[in-house]
């Protein structure tokens, strides 16, 4: 079990190393995805404040 998490463990490092590109890439994607599902939410509540309160 132990020696198996192990590699696993080894085998995502090397996956890691070779693919560091990439997942530089994806996190540029990502945060890009995050902002414009976050900026919505808090968008329009902030609307709806400004409205009832302007």
């Amino acid at each position: 079990m132990i020696r198996q998490m192990d590699e696993m463990v080894s085998g995502l490092a090397a996956t890691r190393r070779r693919s560091g590109r990439i997942v530089k890439y994806w996190g540029k994607v990502m945060a890009k995805i995050v902002i414009a599902v976050a900026l919505p939410i808090w968008l329009i509540p902030y609307l709806v404040w400004r409205r009832r309160h302007g």
